[in-house]
């Protein structure tokens, strides 16, 4: 069955960004001069999907408002001649049909993907982390794209790895896998575990393609978790367990723009693509470089 949907969590109170993200939503926190959100948009775009639901906590005007008219600066820059600059405007208006769910309860990621089991209506789709950018090498797949291409060969749930090492395996969703006919099958997963309970060096990213049947599994763990986050890491080891989950390697650039350092070093690659600029970065960072 083919991928149609997808859904961003984006719903994330933003502590490690206090204060801005009192005002801001961190998914609207820029690099280099577009919000983190539209970078996940355009990967889903690239993907073929024309239907998104973003998980947003409380009301959200701002990422609303993002992707919206803009009648007054759209009139302003069309009259003015700035066809520049109005068509980079118009083109956070082409992303296809895009709904806002707001998550009431802050208790996770499982709790937001629930929040979105209406909009899936029973059909396999992509998860998305509101705060991870993915950059892939120009001709190269995108890292969603080869989920969905995976999910669509085998049928089987997709999560994206990648190897971290060291003490760094604490910050994420940890996974060990089986060889299983060319491909990982995760047989079990844990929540930031500490090095020496690590599974394995392969670490859970912020991309998947999945059936729906993992709202069974997310909904089976709510019977008994109450109170407080629920994990889909848990949900995901049910259904590794049950129907099967496989790991898809992803071995190109991420960027965590929900940690501070991640941020600024996504600002500064991405400013060194631009061409406009990075000829005036590159003399920056090597003058700086000179007083470190």
């Amino acid at each position: 069955m083919k991928i149609k949907k997808a859904v961003i969590a984006a719903a994330g109170l933003g502590t490690r960004f206090l204060p801005i993200t009192k005002a801001v939503p961190k998914p609207m926190l820029p690099v280099f001069d577009k919000p983190t959100i539209q970078y996940i948009m355009e990967e889903i775009k690239s993907a073929g999907i024309e239907k998104t639901a973003i998980i947003v906590s409380g009301d959200c005007p701002v990422i609303k408002n993002h992707f919206s008219e803009a009648k007054v600066l759209e009139e302003n820059l069309k009259q003015t001649g700035k066809k520049d600059l109005y068509d980079i405007a118009m083109a956070t208006r082409d992303f296809g049909e895009i709904e806002f769910i707001i998550q009431p309860t802050p208790n996770g990621l499982a709790g937001a993907l629930l929040c979105a089991e209406d909009f899936i209506a029973g059909e396999p789709f992509a998860l998305l982390l509101g705060d991870e950018i993915y950059a892939n090498k120009d001709g190269d797949k995108s890292c969603l794209k080869k989920l969905i291409d995976e999910y669509e060969k085998t049928g089987v749930s997709q999560i994206a790895a990648m190897e971290v090492f060291g003490d760094d395996i604490s910050k994420y969703g940890n996974f060990a896998v089986n060889e299983k006919s060319g491909y990982n099958a995760v047989y079990d997963i844990i929540e930031k575990p500490s090095l020496s309970d690590a599974l394995s060096n392969l670490a859970a990213m912020g991309r998947y393609a999945l059936s729906s049947e993992i709202f069974t599994f997310i909904k089976e763990l709510f019977k008994t978790q109450t109170k407080g986050e629920v994990y889909l890491t848990d949900a995901l080891k049910d259904m590794a367990n049950s129907i099967g989950l496989y790991a898809c390697p992803f071995n190109d650039a991420r960027y965590d723009i929900g940690d501070k350092v991640g941020y600024i070093k996504a600002n500064i690659e991405y400013s060194l693509k631009n061409e406009k600029v990075s000829s005036e970065i590159k003399e920056y960072l090597k003058e700086l470089l000179e007083t470190l």
